[in-house]
């Protein structure tokens, strides 16, 4: 299961309508739909999914680990609503670890691209 695969089931879970979902973030669900549903999920889309759904896992959101909603201290799940959530020490540190997942994706891509760039170019000299 991708990134936008595991957005698409938050909407499910929550029992929300995926239209209304994406409009309350201001993302457009057709990039949640056909080949668009491979494509990368950007940071700034997956801060406001954290910040309108905060009960939702980070780690579970960008990898896939664990469980969707997050946990408390005593091990049960939250479901803090995103009207009433505040930024925390461990908010913060997770929404650090998120982006610096994000910047180690952007690193692997460029050079990826890279060395895409490079074997076009060899190509081209046949």
């Amino acid at each position: 299961m991708n990134v936008k695969e595991r957005v698409l089931l938050i909407a499910e879970t929550k029992c929300i309508s995926k239209t209304e979902f994406f409009k309350d973030l201001k993302l457009s669900y057709a990039n949640f739909k056909g080949g668009q549903k491979n494509t990368a999920l950007s940071s700034d889309a997956m801060i406001a999914i954290l910040s309108k759904h905060p009960d939702i896992s980070p780690a579970w959101l960008l990898m896939g680990e664990g469980t969707m909603m997050r946990k408390d201290e005593k091990g049960a799940l939250s479901a803090l609503p995103a009207e009433t959530a505040h930024v925390t020490a461990e908010g913060l540190g997770i929404y650090k670890q998120l982006v610096n997942a994000l910047e180690q994706t952007v690193k692997a891509q460029e050079k990826t691209i890279l060395s895409l760039e490079g074997q076009v170019s060899l190509l081209q000299r046949k």
